[in-house]
């Protein structure tokens, strides 16, 4: 049974499109979903659900919330609330097992045929005690529903909030050092209190491979600062430090500046004049900061 495939974001960045349709060409049978703004909702693939409809669902995190990060704290705090409105959405629509994808994710593979390797558990993504959660896979709406009463738990108790705080502490002795607590680390506390219902999902088997960054070698080869990628029958492969072997890849992450990769990636179809604007943006930049260069 195809499994519902939910993205949160405001705003209708240039990727955003290459990563809803993408998702929709490799799980046709999928609904895909996107919480979203005003903004973005102009894809026709995609059901369209305003995120804000769900905000007073937050209030009891809001109010608790304690900035502990070098992000901005509009920023973090909504990387938090997303799962308090997925949540609420979730229960408001009896969506039961789905999985939720970052909008910087593209998708090379049916989620169909990965379910088997993680749907004993109850959430598997990207994390243990390191990773992000770019791609999690939530067997149900009350295993996302205790996440987010961990989230809670985590900021309205004494005990809780001091080892947020004490997680916090090195960066604030350290101030060139960005970072702090974010939606992740409550990810990587909530795995290690609950190792049996969790599961890091970053290597399906020895063949298929979910990338947890294209920034970060994670295992792979690494070339001009991303993983190397090799094209195969138009399918993107990782190299096997260990190795040597070529693993498939069945998601790649794009997080941060590794955006503008992302178009150029993109597989499903359509948007010939967009990547177009977006090649030429490209050269552009390029063009830009190299005679930027020659004057400093």
């Amino acid at each position: 049974m195809a499994l519902p495939i939910i993205f949160f974001h405001y705003g209708n960045p240039a990727y955003l499109k290459y990563s809803l349709k993408q998702a929709k060409f490799f799980n046709p049978n999928s609904t895909i979903y996107l919480l979203g703004d005003d903004s973005n909702n102009c894809y026709s693939f995609v059901t369209h659900i305003p995120a804000n409809k769900y905000k007073s669902e937050a209030t009891p995190f809001i109010k608790n919330y304690k900035h502990l990060t070098s992000n901005s704290e509009d920023y973090e705090l909504i990387c938090f609330l997303r799962w308090f409105y997925i949540n609420a959405f979730c229960r408001e629509n009896n969506i039961g097992a789905f999985i939720y994808l970052d909008s910087d994710v593209l998708l090379y593979e049916d989620i169909a045929t990965m379910q088997p390797f993680f749907e004993h558990s109850k959430i598997a993504n990207t994390c243990d005690t390191t990773g992000v959660p770019a791609f999690t896979y939530f067997n149900g709406q009350k295993a996302i529903n205790d996440f987010c009463n961990f989230l809670l738990y985590s900021y309205t108790h004494n005990d809780a909030v001091k080892n947020l705080e004490a997680l916090y502490e090195p960066f604030t002795k350290a101030p060139e050092t960005l970072g702090g607590i974010s939606d992740m680390t409550l990810f990587h506390l909530y795995f290690q209190e609950h190792p049996a219902d969790t599961m890091k999902i970053n290597f399906i088997n020895d063949d298929l491979a979910i990338d947890i960054c294209i920034n970060n070698p994670d295992g792979f080869e690494m070339a001009a600062g991303i993983k190397k990628i090799i094209w195969q029958d138009g399918l993107p492969y990782g190299i096997n430090s260990e190795n040597g072997s070529l693993i498939r890849f069945a998601s790649l992450h794009y997080q941060g500046k590794s955006k503008n990769l992302i178009f150029r990636h993109y597989l499903a179809g359509g948007y010939k004049l967009q990547q177009f604007r977006d090649k030429l943006k490209e050269r552009f930049k390029k063009i830009r900061r190299s005679i930027n260069g020659l004057f400093k």
